[in-house]
This record gives C-alpha cells, structure tokens and sequence, in this order.
C-alpha cells in the first residue's frame, strides 16, 4: 500500500529542499523514498559538497539522512545501469515499480515531477487503501512493513489455527521471502476464548500448516489470551513492529467463500505514536497481559 517515490540527489543538494522532502514521508503516511541506488544517502551528501555548503550545514543534512533511514527510506533491489541517475531511473523496468519520481528540472515521464512546483495532492491520500480480502492482496499490502524489521506482530482475536488464517500468515512470509527479508520472529496474540479445541490439537494443526517456515527457523510463537482484556484492544487487527504499523479492519482471514474474496477491506497506516504504543503493550510489557496459554513453533 506505500508509494514509492524516488529523489535525484540533485534535487536535495540544500537543507531546506531536503528537510522539504524528507518531511513529507514516512511509513505512518504511507509515502517512502527509495534508497535507488543502494549508495542514494551518499550521492545526496556528494551533491551538497558540490553546491558549496559548509561544514554545519552539511552535518545537520548528515544527521538528517541518517533519521530517515529507518521510518522513510527503503530498498527495493532497482538496477542501476544508466550512465547517469536520470538515464538509469528513466528505464522502464525501475519507472514501474516506483509512483513518482522528484526531480531538480528534467521531466521525461509523467510520473516525473519537480521539487519546486510538485503539487501538494501527489502526497496526500496516501495512509489508506482497499484490497480485495485475499491472502495474497493482503499480505501485498503490507509488503513494506512487513520487510522493515527481522520480526513483526499481529494482534488479531479471531485469528487461529484454520487454514483461512494460517494462508493469509504464509503470503506475509512469502513476501518477506521473496525480498529477502525472512522475518526470525512473528508474535501473533488471539483470543482464546474463539477457539475451544484443546491446545494439541491447535498446535498440531499450526504445524501442519506452517511446518515449511518452521524448517526455515522462523521463529512463530501464538499467544492466546484471556478474553475478559481484549474488549478495549482488539477493536481492531494491527500488523505491527518496532517501525511501523497497519490496520486491518477485517482481519488476517481469507474467507472461504470465494465470492466474499472479492469483496474489499480497508488497510491503514497506524500513526507512528499509536504503532509504539502497541508495540510496548504487547511486546515490551507482555508480561502484563494475561495470556492463557501459548503455543511455540
């Protein structure tokens, strides 16, 4: 659901260009910048020596660039062939994958814009989307938080076992997998009370389903928790980690009728005060929540 967007490092050769555009990104506002090429941060600062700017002014950029690096800044495996930034981001294979491009001057596609006239609705609208309520739409949706860190957190009370669910968890790996990103670790909290077979049986169907993560150390752990706690934090379903977090207002369920998987359901991006909020509740003081049992794969 995030756009992308890529930045000539010509364009933010001075602090306030820079400070301009960095603002306007971030996982909670759905927008982030591709570090295209894997060297952008160092090409930016290269750009700056050449415009002249002194010593102070290019450590304040530094430190900038260095923030941005973890709530903003991605990388998504683009070549980078070109003779030149323009040339290479230009090519059609990198201009698909990327919503914008921000440029110093020359405009060669509509997806190029200029920094000094870009349009203030080419950000906006961006922290919301619809997808179809399938496991692969889904889990695609949440393809950059999903990637950001090396483990991530579903909050989900309906959540459990079947393969309806255990679908929609093997298309988030599957992406991670295939942006080589396999997460160590996914923490998933449930409501116990949903499911009242007995915690074998549960553990054993999580396995069968799971068992090709599980060979490849994936770390799953479901804690299922007391339902008489849940009414005030499960109002609705958070995919969430220490950088960044979503909502699912349907949840992490492929229905089984097909039909209804056509049907879409709304992802947000959490804001960044919310998402560490939940991350403190369930991750950093999980010894406060009144788990019944949980299951380790």
């Amino acid at each position: 659901m995030h756009a992308i967007f890529a930045i000539e490092p010509e364009a933010i050769n001075n602090w306030q260009d820079l400070r301009y555009a960095l603002e306007k990104f971030g996982y909670s506002k759905g927008l982030l910048i591709v570090r295209y090429p894997k060297t952008w941060m160092r090409l930016v600062m290269e750009a700056c020596r050449r415009r002249g700017l002194g010593d102070v002014e290019l450590k304040r950029i530094e430190e900038k660039l260095q923030n941005a690096k973890d709530d903003r800044l991605v990388r998504i495996g683009l070549a980078f062939e070109g003779a030149s930034w323009l040339e290479s981001v230009s090519a059609e294979a990198v201009l698909n994958q990327i919503s914008a491009v921000l440029v110093r001057d020359q405009i060669v596609s509509d997806k190029f814009h200029r920094i000094d006239d870009a349009h203030e609705n080419l950000f906006d609208n961006r922290r919301e989307v619809r997808v179809k309520r399938n496991a692969n739409a889904l889990a695609e949706s949440a393809k950059y938080v999903l990637t950001a860190s090396d483990h991530f957190v579903l909050v989900d009370p309906y959540f459990q076992s079947r393969r309806k669910c255990t679908k929609v968890l093997d298309g988030m790996l599957r992406i991670c997998r295939e942006n080589d990103a396999i997460p160590n670790q996914v923490i998933i909290f449930s409501d116990h009370s949903k499911d009242s077979r007995s915690l074998a049986v549960v553990k054993h169907e999580y396995e069968e389903h799971l068992r090709a993560w599980i060979e490849r150390g994936v770390n799953i752990t479901i804690c299922r928790v007391a339902s008489d706690q849940l009414e005030q934090d499960f109002h609705a379903r958070y995919l969430f980690n220490q950088k960044a977090g979503l909502r699912f207002d349907r949840g992490f369920v492929e229905p089984e009728d097909h039909n209804e998987r056509e049907h879409e359901t709304d992802v947000i991006c959490m804001d960044t005060a919310f998402s560490n909020e939940l991350y403190a509740r369930f991750i950093e003081a999980r010894e406060s929540i009144d788990i019944v049992d949980e299951i380790m794969l």
